[in-house]
């Protein structure tokens, strides 16, 4: 990686991470489930499957590092569906932590795989 690269990857990182703490704070969390976190996380793996369907037919490396792994990336948090699982099983609630494993999983995968499936065929009909 060269500087401009790490550049993309750390301002687009800045602007990710301020933007999920934006959202926590705007998001109502009332309930035992962590809706808050499943809908940051599905919503950016939309965003990167948009990025990734859009980057096929565009050669702007550095726009997209700095999008994807940079803000997605931050945006996105892995840990705190880890730490909210992991609560979910120590506190004995089974069925609550299987459903969030599951339910974020597949509604991460589906949103990236549907934004992807929309860039690329918005593209192909330009």
């Amino acid at each position: 990686m060269n500087r401009n690269q790490i550049s993309a990857v750390f301002f687009g990182g800045a602007v990710g991470a301020v933007a999920r703490w934006g959202a926590l704070e705007i998001l109502p969390f009332h309930t035992q489930w962590p809706w808050h976190i499943l809908f940051i996380n599905v919503l950016g793996s939309a965003a990167l499957g948009g990025l990734v369907g859009y980057s096929i037919r565009t050669s702007q490396r550095i726009f997209f590092l700095a999008a994807s792994t940079g803000f997605c990336g931050a945006f996105t948090t892995f840990s705190a569906y880890t730490v909210d699982i992991a609560l979910f099983i120590r506190a004995g609630q089974f069925f609550n932590g299987f459903s969030y494993l599951i339910t974020s999983t597949i509604g991460g995968l589906a949103a990236y795989k549907f934004s992807k499936q929309l860039a690329e065929a918005k593209g192909q009909h330009r």
